[in-house]
């Protein structure tokens, strides 16, 4: 009896800490994708956080006939993707007409290029990130910089030839002559996942 009187209070916390409460987010997944990449990267994460019993709404920002409210939302991630040094256009317009409410609550920019796979084009990734932050006077809790992908046949010649000009014209004969995925998936995860819980 006296080690059942010991051990019981062990168990009960033990017990208590599994039942413990989740804090159930509505989240806003706002995106814009070109080649279909970053449409994929919001549905993995919105997938992700569907799976931790979150409450998830996807919005492609050029769907202008949808009424949206980002105050109806407890977080928000906004997810682009990069062509010709900058991030879509819609995305643009879109956080700037939301900027205050984005401001107020937490957080995340998804900025999808290639430029973050190679070290050497590391620095443009970010300054990207930088130049949408000043044009849309949005400061967002988190940045993350994530690899996309090389899809070829889904670009014109002219976009093609813009989208290897610069510091990734080095890699065009090589890392990206073929049809290519980058993304991390394992990262993201991991990330995601951190900017919810914090």
């Amino acid at each position: 009896m006296l080690l059942l009187r010991r051990l019981w209070p062990l168990c009960y916390a033990g017990v208590e800490k599994a039942y413990e409460k989740v804090a159930i987010m509505n989240v806003l997944i706002a995106f814009a994708t070109t080649e279909g990449q970053t449409d994929k990267i919001s549905k993995f994460i919105g997938d992700k956080l569907s799976e931790g019993g979150h409450q998830v709404v996807y919005h492609n920002v050029k769907d202008f006939s949808r009424g949206l409210s980002v105050t109806d939302f407890d977080r928000a991630i906004i997810a682009g993707s990069v062509h010709s040094g900058k991030h879509q256009e819609a995305l643009d317009l879109f956080v700037f007409a939301n900027r205050n409410q984005l401001n107020d609550m937490p957080s995340l920019l998804v900025s999808v290029s290639l430029a973050v796979v190679f070290p050497d084009s590391r620095k443009d990734a970010e300054k990207y990130v930088e130049v949408f932050k000043e044009s849309t006077s949005w400061t967002p809790n988190e940045c993350l910089l994530v690899a996309g992908a090389m899809q070829h046949g889904a670009y014109s010649w002219f976009q093609e030839s813009k989208l290897l000009e610069g510091d990734l014209a080095s890699h065009a004969n090589e890392e990206l002559k073929e049809n290519q995925e980058f993304t991390d998936w394992k990262a993201l995860h991991k990330s995601v996942i951190e900017f919810i819980q914090h």
